[in-house]
């Protein structure tokens, strides 16, 4: 594809989806084909008594590609792990340095002392895992934050993958996709517009002839022409709030920004 001309500084990345394919981890399960899943945690009690969270935070709990990868609103914190029956043991989880106010980085080293010896891992309805006095509750991330629809919603282009890099769209650059309810996709590449016919197959998109308008791009032009990724087939995800368009090793990934009104 055409990559999108003078994006900010490029970055080395690791998509980790948060894309769940099974309901829990089953026990003695020592092979790569782990079903996969994200829990956020949605209490915490600790001796008995609820524990707060730092306001605005949330943790979360990833089972991915036979890792543990664990949030608590500032870092990530990944490792290996192991599960007999209901016992769960983590191996040393390695933490991104990302500084963040004082609270979250304290609430990031309390949540990696919980997994500092084994815990007991239990899935199900009543999901939970236990350290020690320390219980955090659990529910299915798609159940608690489903993904919204690619249909009516709008999707703002933020970042670029290309192979095995990722680049941020420059501040100030606006480029967004709608699919609508019609079977019709309108698109803005940050200078010109594009619509035209589109049909859905589960997680495969066709694209049929867009037109697109021909204004020029000048200095100012920072986003660039991305029409590629909207012609011929492209497969397509949505975790939460964030949509990714790919074809092979290029791809777009955009946040939802607005749910347009239903039209009767």
């Amino acid at each position: 594809m055409s990559v999108l001309r003078a994006l900010g500084v490029t970055l080395l990345f690791l998509i980790l989806t948060a894309c769940a394919h099974g309901h829990g981890i089953a026990g003695n399960d020592q092979s790569g084909g782990r079903p996969e899943v994200t829990y956020v945690v949605t209490g915490v009690t600790d001796a008995g008594k609820p524990r707060p969270v730092v306001a605005g935070s949330q943790i979360r709990v990833q089972f991915h590609a036979g890792r543990i990868v664990v949030t608590a609103g500032c870092n990530t914190m990944s490792g290996s792990y192991r599960v007999s029956g209901t016992r769960l043991r983590v191996d040393s989880l390695a933490m991104t340095e990302m500084g963040c106010r004082a609270p979250l980085m304290a609430q990031d080293t309390w949540v990696a002392g919980l997994f500092a010896k084994p815990v007991q891992f239990t899935t199900g309805k009543d999901a939970a895992i236990t350290s020690g006095a320390v219980v955090l509750s659990l529910a299915d991330r798609r159940t608690v934050s489903p993904g919204l629809p690619l249909v009516g919603t709008k999707w703002l282009l933020d970042t670029v993958y290309d192979g095995g890099t990722a680049s941020s769209v420059p501040s100030g650059d606006v480029a967004w996709v709608v699919f609508d309810d019609r079977g019709a996709v309108s698109v803005n590449d940050g200078l010109n517009d594009g619509s035209g016919p589109v049909s859905v197959d589960g997680a495969r998109i066709t694209f049929g002839n867009l037109g697109w308008t021909a204004v020029g791009c000048t200095a100012t032009c920072t986003v660039g022409d991305f029409s590629d990724i909207f012609s011929g087939t492209s497969t397509f995800t949505i975790t939460e709030k964030r949509l990714t368009l790919t074809q092979g090793t290029h791809g777009l990934g955009f946040r939802a920004v607005a749910r347009l009104p239903r039209r009767d």
